[in-house]
């Protein structure tokens, strides 16, 4: 089968299907695991500014969303050569890849007929739904259960400790996650502080956290890695003192955003992560983690 996916979530639970090798294409968004760096990018955002301060990229975003524009496009071409038998997307956020309805609308562009494979979930429960979707669209529907099953299991409902945390998912302005991630915290033993459960998530400021802070703050915003987000924060020291002014018991780390922002496998990791830190464990478990910079030396690595 001939796959193409422009949503890396979707990308990655392919792969941990064991159909990694099925795949022609991806979005430039795709970056896990790393063997799908080699595949040729069918998606790419419209403009290339992910290195920008994070209140320009949010300014620019809401302008885009406002005109009703996509911020992806699509190669036609491209599609037409790699011809999909089966194409996976998204219809949640406009934001994070291109919709459902642009997919189609490129495909039918292009010539091609794949099946269209949409996923957007909203609970942590349907997260791994989601895999076994995937899994029956790959044709290996015991694969997907299997895989949904061992995750399901990782990320069961523990004994709550009563410890808050916040889990911010976008830097400035800050936006305190929703969707599943209240539901990883939770999984977690954790009280999350924002949004419920399938709420998308709340803009707030660095002040009104600082008045209440959190057990646990964990930055770890969208799209970003943890060497991405430290370079901001060194490069705004203004920033970087409103985050610090959070004053967490358990204190604030920078976390790579695909453990908490991106609804695949690695939400189970995310979830393990939180556990160990609300134990008082080291936080340098499953995933990138760092404590939050101080100066300008702690970040350049």
């Amino acid at each position: 089968m001939r796959v193409i996916s422009v949503l890396p979530s979707a990308t990655e639970i392919v792969d941990a299907l064991g159909h990694g090798s099925e795949l022609v294409a991806r979005s430039s968004e795709c970056d896990f695991p790393p063997a799908v760096h080699k595949l040729p990018i069918v998606m790419h955002p419209r403009t290339w500014d992910s290195d920008r301060p994070s209140r320009e990229i949010d300014e620019r975003v809401r302008r885009a969303r406002g005109r009703n524009e996509s911020l992806y496009e699509l190669d036609i071409p491209l599609l037409r050569e790699l011809k999909p038998d089966l194409l996976l997307t998204q219809n949640l956020c406009g934001v994070c890849s291109v919709t459902e309805e642009e997919v189609v609308s490129a495909c039918a562009l292009a010539g091609v007929r794949p099946r269209v494979v949409s996923l957007a979930p909203t609970r942590l429960s349907e997260v791994w739904d989601s895999v076994e979707t995937v899994g029956e669209a790959l044709g290996d529907p015991d694969g997907g259960r299997e895989l949904a099953r061992s995750l399901r299991a990782r990320t069961r409902e523990a004994h709550s400790t009563g410890r808050t945390v916040a889990v911010v998912e976008w830097l400035d302005p800050p936006i305190l996650a929703g969707l599943w991630t209240p539901d990883l915290v939770v999984a977690a033993g954790g009280v999350p502080v924002g949004p419920r459960s399938s709420e998308p998530g709340a803009r707030t400021t660095w002040p009104e956290l600082a008045q209440r802070p959190p057990d646990l703050l964990l930055v770890s915003p969208c799209s970003f890695s943890v060497a991405r987000t430290k370079r901001e924060l060194v490069d705004d020291l203004e920033l970087l003192a409103a985050v610090r002014s959070v004053r967490s018991p358990l204190g604030t780390f920078v976390a790579d955003e695909a453990y908490f922002s991106r609804p695949g496998p690695r939400l189970a990791a995310g979830a393990e992560l939180v556990r160990t830190m609300l134990a008082g464990g080291n936080p340098k478990g499953p995933m990138p983690v760092e404590p939050l910079p101080s100066r300008t030396s702690e970040v350049r690595a």
